[in-house]
């Protein structure tokens, strides 16, 4: 009776929630290490990669577009349009792993499908010097429904007209701080509640298990002491 009674103590105070995802940042670096191999290897067969899982947020003709727009640059440039990365994975952060592996000069661009996260940068030099906020600079004149053709195409408009810099002070406010930082604070607010929920869940958890247990150790020596009477 003891041992069985020992072995459901046990059992009710192991924490039954999810275990919170690892916070050195091994699964991302993971992630991204994958990601950065996936897309070195798409980049190898054809430079300019659109994604098929958004039919509907992307026009048919959208990488006609963007190769056409890209050839204006007169020098390879690697573009990818896909899904925003999961995890706290950074397109800034995967194109040098991108990079690495593909081992070629050029414009390397990423652009969320739906336009406003994203990464630019120029490797070795080429007939335009694409300066490093280039895309930031075409994002924050678009509507925020613009979508990632017009973000490319845009971006090599800003690129040939060689005034970043001015473009960022227009109005005399921190432009880039408005649409990428609102898509960016929107995925951390999700990360916090989803570490929020599981917090919540694992209290509940052990609470519940320290509740029953309790419960069924009163009942016990109740039991031993009416059997001694």
């Amino acid at each position: 009776m003891r041992r069985g009674l020992l072995v459901l103590i046990l059992g009710l105070t192991i924490p039954t929630a999810a275990t919170p995802a690892r916070a050195d940042g091994t699964d991302d670096r993971r992630i991204a290490a994958a990601r950065a191999d996936r897309l070195a290897a798409l980049w190898r067969r054809d430079p300019v990669q659109v994604t098929d899982h958004a039919p509907r947020a992307l026009p048919a003709d959208a990488a006609t577009r963007i190769r056409a727009a890209v050839a204006r640059l007169r020098e390879p440039v690697y573009v990818a349009v896909e899904p925003p990365l999961p995890g706290r994975v950074d397109a800034a952060d995967l194109l040098p792993l991108v990079h690495d592996r593909l081992g070629r000069d050029g414009v390397y661009l990423i652009v969320s499908v739906d336009g406003p996260l994203g990464a630019a940068r120029q490797y070795g030099t080429g007939p335009v010097t694409v300066p490093e906020h280039t895309l930031t600079a075409a994002a924050v004149e678009l509507p925020s429904d613009a979508g990632a053709v017009a973000v490319v195409e845009r971006f090599v408009d800003v690129a040939l007209a060689g005034d970043v810099s001015e473009r960022l002070r227009a109005g005399n406010r921190p432009v880039p701080k408005t649409r990428l930082r609102r898509a960016l604070e929107r995925r951390d607010a999700a990360e916090r509640h989803t570490a929020r929920v599981e917090g919540w869940t694992f209290a509940a958890g052990t609470a519940l298990g320290g509740g029953i247990v309790a419960a069924v150790l009163v009942r016990h020596r109740r039991g031993r002491r009416r059997a001694r009477r």
